[in-house]
Formats: C-alpha cells, sequence, structure tokens
C-alpha cells in the first residue's frame, strides 16, 4: 500500500469511527514490531493483526478507496482513451474519453463496486444502452457501446459538451424566458415523438434528464427507466417508477398501462418549473408530493408568473391534466401547439380542450368544490341579439304605434 495510500486509509476509518485513534497506536506499535523481524505490514495488515478491525470491515475500506482512487491509468477499457473524470453520483462515476478508432470524444459511465453488485443496477445499465442504441435523434443522447472491464459494468456514450437543464435553472435562479423554455420543450417533444414511434415510453423526463449543449440544442438522456409501451410486467403493478416532482398520476398510482400521455405529463411539470421556477407541487415529502399529482388542483403557471402568454399557459395546463384522456393524445398533437405558441398564434388544441366543463370534471374529481372565481365569467349580452318572443312583441308594438297614430288623424278629420 503506497504510502498516500495508507494515510488515506488512516484519515478514512478515523473519520468514520471504525477506530479510535488509541486503536491506530496499537496499530502503529503492530507495525513497528513487525519490522524489527524483518516484516513489513501495511496500515490495513496491522490493524488486522492488532485486532481493531475485522477481515469484512478491511475489505469494504480498501474496495471504497480503489474507487476513490479510481483514474484513467487504472481502469483499461479496449479502445477508450479515458481522459478526465467530469462527474459522480452514488450508483457511477461519469469520465470524459476518447474513442480511439474513430478519434471521437465520448462519454463513459462506469457503475462504482458497490452498485455494481446490486443486480438491479446492473440490469438498468444494460437497459439504458439497449434502449438507447435503438434511437437514433439529434435531441436524444446517442448510445455508442457497453461492456463490463475488472469487475465495472460501463456505458459508452455521446459526450456532451454543455451542461443539464436542471443546473441552468439552479444557475438562472429565476424563471426561464419563455421563448428559450419553448425552444427546449419542443426539441424534448421531437425527441419523445421519435421514440414513441420504435414503442417506447421514457417514464422519468425531468430537468437533470435533459442536457443543453454549449449550441443551445437539447438532448434528452437517461434511458434506465424506459421500456416498450406494451411490455408492461405483473412485476410493476402497483410500484411508482419516476420522480416525484415530474411523475405522472396514473405511475403515482403504479398502473403498468402507460402509454406516451405519460412523458407528455413529466414533460409538461418540467415545463412548468422552466416559466415560474418551481416545479407544479411542492411538499414537505416525496409521498405527499406525489399525491398532489393525483389529488391536488394544480395552480396556473400564470397565476405564478403573470409575465406569461396565455397560450404557454393553456398548453401547460392540458399537459398537466390528471386524467390521460385530457392531455395530448401524442407528441405530435403537442408539438402542433408548442409551435404555434412559439409563432404567437393561439394553441388550437388546447384551446378546445380548456374549459368550464373539463374544470368541473377535474375539480368534482378531486373532491373540491368550485369557487366563485374559478367560474368562467357570463358572456356580454348583445343588445341586438333578440328570441323569437322578443321579435313578435316588437312587431305588436310597431302595430300598436301605426295604429294610434292612424286613430288621432281620423280624429282630427
Amino acid at each position: 500500500m503506497p504510502v498516500l495510500t495508507e494515510a488515506r486509509f488512516e484519515q478514512y476509518i478515523l473519520e468514520r469511527g471504525l477506530v479510535s485513534e488509541e486503536d491506530v497506536k496499537k496499530a502503529r506499535a503492530v507495525q513497528a514490531e513487525s519490522r524489527t523481524t524483518g516484516v513489513v505490514l501495511n496500515l490495513a495488515q496491522a490493524v488486522l493483526k492488532a485486532g481493531v478491525m475485522t477481515d469484512g470491515q478491511v475489505r469494504r475500506v480498501l474496495a471504497a478507496l480503489k474507487e476513490e482512487t479510481l483514474t484513467p491509468q487504472t481502469l483499461q477499457i479496449p479502445g477508450i482513451e479515458l481522459l478526465e473524470r467530469i462527474g459522480r453520483g452514488s450508483q457511477a462515476v461519469v469520465y470524459k474519453a476518447r474513442q480511439v478508432s474513430v478519434d471521437r470524444i465520448v462519454a463513459v459511465k462506469v457503475l462504482l463496486s458497490k452498485t455494481a453488485r446490486d443486480p438491479e443496477a446492473r440490469r438498468r445499465l444494460v437497459q439504458e444502452a439497449r434502449t438507447a442504441a435503438k434511437l437514433a435523434h439529434n435531441n436524444i443522447v446517442q448510445a455508442i457501446d457497453a461492456g463490463e472491464i475488472d469487475g465495472y459494468p460501463y456505458f459508452v456514450q455521446e459526450f456532451i459538451d454543455g451542461t443539464t437543464l436542471y443546473d441552468e435553472l439552479k444557475r438562472l435562479g429565476h424563471p426561464m424566458a419563455e421563448q428559450r423554455a419553448l425552444e427546449i420543450t419542443v426539441q424534448i417533444a421531437e425527441a419523445l415523438a421519435h421514440a414513441h414511434s420504435r414503442g417506447l415510453i421514457h417514464r422519468d423526463v425531468k430537468p437533470k434528464n435533459i442536457m443543453l449543449t454549449r449550441e443551445g440544442v437539447a438532448k434528452l438522456a437517461d434511458m434506465g427507466l424506459a421500456r416498450q409501451a406494451d411490455d408492461a410486467g405483473l412485476d410493476e403493478v402497483g410500484k411508482a417508477f419516476g420522480t416525484p416532482y415530474y411523475i405522472s398520476p396514473e405511475q403515482v398510482m403504479g398502473n403498468p398501462n402507460i402509454d406516451s400521455r405519460a412523458d407528455i405529463y413529466s414533460l409538461g411539470a418540467t415545463f412548468y418549473e422552466m416559466l415560474t421556477g418551481r416545479p407544479p407541487f411542492l411538499a414537505p415529502t416525496p409521498q405527499q408530493v406525489m399525491q398532489k399529482h393525483v389529488s391536488a388542483r394544480l395552480v396556473p403557471p400564470d397565476h405564478v408568473n403573470q409575465t406569461l402568454s396565455a397560450g404557454a399557459s393553456e398548453v401547460i395546463e392540458v399537459m398537466l391534466s390528471k386524467r390521460p384522456e385530457d392531455r395530448y393524445a401524442t407528441p405530435e398533437e403537442l408539438l402542433m401547439d408548442l409551435r404555434s405558441v412559439a409563432a404567437g398564434q393561439p394553441p388550437r388544441i388546447a384551446r378546445e380542450k380548456v374549459g368550464m366543463g373539463a374544470q368541473l370534471l377535474e375539480g368534482l374529481a378531486a373532491g373540491d368544490q368550485v369557487r366563485p372565481e374559478d367560474r368562467a365569467p357570463p358572456k356580454p349580452a348583445n343588445p341586438l341579439a333578440l328570441n323569437t318572443l322578443g321579435w313578435i312583441l316588437l312587431v305588436l308594438l310597431a302595430l300598436s304605434v301605426i295604429l294610434n297614430i292612424i286613430q288621432t288623424f281620423v280624429d282630427l278629420v
């Protein structure tokens, strides 16, 4: 064990309370005693011999330190030259790399060993690679290769020189300009249209899964939860797959028979956050947030951000309808309205769907009373508009006036 790693080993076990300072002194004493007999022990071996840590504890610490010190030099993937680490999460580390055969910059996601031992995590990485490989669209992160090396499953994909929508919204600290939000939403809707045309549902559309290039192109990423539309297994019944702030009501309810309208809902929640600076529903716990997707009334986005156009607000309200049948039926329908709003025109499909009747039904289904301020204002009466009885009375009045004039003339004669 190199000196630097040994020092890190000592720091690691002390920080996590695996040993005390006194325990380390005992281990150092064992090391010193061993040297007098010509045996050199590293600290990991010394703590074992001193009896202050178990063999299992030492192995877990060494595995963690191996991941911590995992470098492009220690991980060799055939045909791939790792350049630098660009990200790390709880389950994986991401490297910027070069695909040697075509001299192309790529991104490599590598599962950490603890995660790699989890069959579900391995299955999801393989599924993400296989699903992404079926898609070829400018607004979807391209899959390139997948495999395993030295016990580390990996996934090679297109390198995005940019940031995530999540990080961009965090950087802004306020709602995004409507036109820019429309551009991003249009591009992701086009990505969903491509995926759905191949029978795939993403199931986890959210700001963290939308990449933004330096040129302003939006790309849908992370197909780990994606599945075929007709591939709903019994093991998914009753399970909520998705992210609480953006999950559709039918996903919350564990309905396995979801379709493209679930992705439209999640994109609607993302669009809402872009234009208001907050997700559509907030609550202290993830469970309460998900319950609000099912039953709480949506605060219209133009009530939160009063600078929004009526068209953008109407589109979002249709995307976030509780019932799938009240949403856009397909991404293509959604794209028609998004492009209309971007061009300064009213969203035709949303105008047809948004009405007092739908609001009343949705409110009653959610157990809410419709408030007076929610009611559509009565249409102003047209003073020239008369019903049949009105016309008869008008004619009789005219005849009466004429007869009175004639009678007056006769009396004068």
